[in-house]
């Protein structure tokens, strides 16, 4: 450090409260006199120790659970008020829960008694370029003794105060950064862990500059890389500075485009890294972000996003989703595994992830902290097959025995998936490709509902799925109506060999099904309804469980 003229042109160090003395040492040479400030800052069993090497960083200020308190200003000049409040905590109010202001010099300006939610008092002396403790200290009946603290420090008579934060790009406080202020007289201290620093200095002109702090495979650079800026006596001056660094988040998807067959997982990795340095942070996921929460799931494409089998968006139930985003978090290494599960509905499907600082606020950088990918859904080969054309084209297919057709069982739980496996690797054969299929309930069992691929019905916060304009001609397999009245002997009560010779002929429409209209084959039961048959994201849409690939989930 250059030649100082007194008052000494350091940082502030700290000055505990009584149980925290600051010991200042003073060595002259012939030709120079420095001022060294050192600091030995003994923190009581209930205080957190005051900070050392310069005033950048009130590190971790005693904050109790049962009443905190901050002070208004960490720099107060002399004459001016030093303001103390007090924030309300879980522990309550007197009687069960007092305090008492300690460490007040003088006369108090307003306040400071007990259980005050504020103190004000004048600055009459200087600090001696250290902190000086403000606390409360209190008694919970249920806990017992408890304080909490913060720090101030006032400037001596004639000189200014140089202070300011340093952030990076996602907003995060930077610590470990050097700041210099070089002019007539120079002074130096460190950012703490809060970012912030703070130092005196004469009055004049000075250029802010910082250097060092965190490194990743580069030297850290700032923004602006130097600050100029004026002081007088009394006053104080701000100089801010970004690190052009911070976390660094990115989106990968092991496929870009797959077959909406319900059957396809994409696997799928984001990373977190922060200066170069793997970093474990929270991750903002949202599928289909832009579109309303609602939208999301339950209009276009729709997937599952899944960790290690378990579905983590969306969130809630089938008939009562919430595409809402979801925090994750990245390891220790800055990794998170996902897969997405892919639903029935061509389209372009995306999802977005965003970082969060480490002080869990969502990053502002939305050019290294923020990545959208987006996974493409092709609708499965073949012709535009309506629910009209299923029994036509179903009775054709059993009846060339397409692979997979000849172990159709009348159970709706193995039929839906046989038709959906079906489907998906014999598509152009089954010329079933632009058909989906759930498995569902009705009033006397489970059953099979036949849709258009890229129009899921919708589904009634109930859990009904209701024969609305747009899905009326959806298609309703139930074992428990078949009577094969019309068709040959061999097929009455017996769908299954109508399945296994393509004999079906006709399916009732979901509209026929809930009015009970005559379908040949079928006993349709009036007032009938369709119902959930489980309030997981699967059918409708959604993956196919059971004969999905590893990885699913719903």
């Amino acid at each position: 450090m250059s030649p100082l003229t007194p008052p000494a042109l350091a940082s502030f160090a700290v000055k505990g409260r009584s149980a925290a003395r600051t010991a200042f040492g003073v060595v002259l040479t012939a030709t120079l006199v420095v001022a060294m400030l050192a600091t030995t800052a003994q923190a009581t069993a209930s205080a957190a120790s005051p900070p050392t090497g310069g005033f950048g960083g009130l590190v971790n200020p005693l904050q109790s659970r049962c009443e905190g308190m901050k002070v208004a200003s960490h720099i107060v000049f002399l004459g001016h008020d030093v303001v103390g409040r007090t924030t309300p905590g879980v522990c309550g109010s007197a009687p069960d829960n007092t305090w008492e202001w300690a460490s007040v010099p003088g006369r108090a300006v307003s306040g400071c008694g007990k259980d005050a939610t504020s103190c004000v008092f004048k600055a009459t002396a200087s600090t001696d370029n250290t902190w000086a403790a403000l606390c409360i200290n209190g008694s919970f009946t249920q806990q017992g003794s408890w304080e909490s603290c913060d720090y101030y420090g006032v400037p001596a008579k004639g000189v200014g105060v140089i202070e300011g934060h340093v952030k990076d790009e996602d907003g995060s406080p930077v610590a470990g950064v050097t700041v210099d202020a070089n002019g007539k007289n120079r002074a130096s201290t460190t950012t703490g862990a809060d970012g912030y620093y703070a130092m005196q200095v004469q009055p004049g002109s000075y250029q802010i500059v910082p250097s060092g702090g965190p490194h990743g495979k580069s030297a850290p650079e700032y923004r602006p890389k130097v600050n100029d800026t004026s002081i007088a006596a009394g006053s104080s001056g701000t100089a801010d500075f970004t690190l052009q660094s911070g976390i660094k988040l990115e989106l990968h998807f092991d496929k870009s485009v797959v077959l909406a067959d319900g059957l396809q997982v994409v696997d799928g990795t984001i990373t977190t890294t922060e200066f170069g340095n793997p970093v474990s942070v929270g991750v903002q996921l949202q599928g289909m972000f832009g579109e309303s929460p609602l939208k999301a799931v339950t209009a276009g494409p729709l997937a599952s996003v899944c960790s290690g089998g378990t579905r983590v968006w969306p969130t809630g139930t089938l008939q009562d989703p919430d595409g809402n985003y979801v925090t994750v978090t990245t390891d220790a290494t800055g990794h998170y595994s996902l897969a997405i599960a892919v639903g029935t509905t061509p389209g372009v499907w995306r999802l977005n992830a965003w970082a969060e600082n480490t002080n869990g606020t969502l990053s502002t950088d939305t050019a290294q902290a923020y990545d959208t990918q987006s996974i493409t859904f092709n609708g499965l080969p073949g012709p535009k097959t309506t629910p009209a054309d299923f029994a036509m084209e179903f009775d054709k297919a059993a009846t060339t025995k397409t692979t997979g057709l000849e172990q159709i069982s009348s159970m709706p739980s193995t039929m839906v998936g046989t038709l959906a496996q079906t489907n998906a690797t014999e598509s152009k054969d089954t010329q079933l490709g632009a058909l989906a299929f759930a498995l569902v309930n009705a009033r006397d069992g489970q059953s099979v509902l036949v849709f258009p691929a890229d129009r899921p019905p919708v589904i009634s916060p109930t859990g009904a799925i209701l024969p609305l304009k747009g899905n009326a001609g959806d298609l309703v397999i139930d074992p428990a109506e078949w009577t094969g009245a019309g068709l040959p002997a061999i097929f009455h009560s017996n769908l299954q060999a109508a399945l296994d010779k393509g004999a079906l002929q006709q399916v009732p429409t979901l509209s026929e099904f809930e009015t009970g209209q005559s379908v040949t084959g079928w006993k349709t039961v009036p007032g009938n309804q369709v119902t959930l048959s489980s309030t997981s994201f699967e059918y409708l849409g959604w993956g196919y469980q059971v004969i999905a690939a590893p990885g699913a989930c719903y």
